[in-house]
């Protein structure tokens, strides 16, 4: 409840108006805690973000919602990353994304063989299994380009990421899943009751692909979760 929070009051302290999450900010922010991004990290993004836009010329989106500083975030979250890995290891910043990235990916190719060899999964997953083939060609192949830019890769592995959870969940036996969505609810505790029924059947559904992503040990092929 505190995290979600303390978004709210963040943002709130720049917009100078209250501010009531979309169902999409609740989603970005469910991402952010399930991936276990720290409060601080946001909070500087959301900073980046307004300064940003204070240097703008003309006035843009009437509407300003939390989901528009996720760039920002995101590149908040990289660089703490970055600083605390390239520094030990005598890197320098680009040369620490590049390896990071690098590691990622390939980690994410493996773990997706893995699955891919086990005989239960094949024969209980069948649409999960073709996928995860499928996948493993698209990282293949999004390695090979070599893209620097975390932002720009985030926007090619973010729909492989939900397309994935989506099957996990899909082919997951019922038990299971009423058990994770359960879980889901205790977990957001008090929050569940304050939220509208549309972001709660969206918030659940982000936990429950995260519990069975971790139970059938499959990665999450999103940045927010690179080591």
């Amino acid at each position: 409840m505190e995290y979600f929070e303390g978004i709210e009051e963040v943002f709130c302290r720049h917009r100078g108006a209250p501010l009531l999450l979309s169902p999409l900010d609740f989603e970005k922010a469910v991402e952010w805690f399930s991936a276990g991004v720290a409060p601080e990290t946001i909070e500087r993004g959301i900073d980046a973000y307004f300064k940003k836009l204070a240097k703008r010329r003309f006035p843009s989106r009437s509407a300003i919602c939390v989901s528009f500083a996720e760039g920002e975030i995101f590149k908040e979250l990289e660089a703490r990353r970055v600083a605390k890995i390239g520094k030990s290891a005598g890197l320098t910043d680009e040369e620490a994304v590049e390896n990071r990235i690098a590691l990622f990916i390939s980690s994410r190719i493996q773990l997706l063989r893995n699955f891919g060899e086990d005989p239960e999964a094949r024969a209980a997953m069948p649409l999960l299994h073709r996928f995860t083939e499928e996948v493993t060609g698209d990282l293949e192949a999004i390695g090979k380009d070599n893209e620097r830019s975390p932002a720009k890769l985030e926007g090619r592995l973010a729909p492989l990421d939900q397309e994935l959870g989506r099957l996990v969940v899909l082919e997951s036996s019922r038990e299971l899943v009423q058990a994770w969505k359960a879980e889901a609810e205790k977990r957001l505790g008090d929050l569940a009751d304050a939220m509208e029924p549309r972001a709660l059947k969206q918030t659940i559904g982000r936990l429950v692909r995260q519990a069975a992503c971790s139970h059938w040990k499959l990665p999450r092929l999103s940045l927010l979760y690179m080591e």
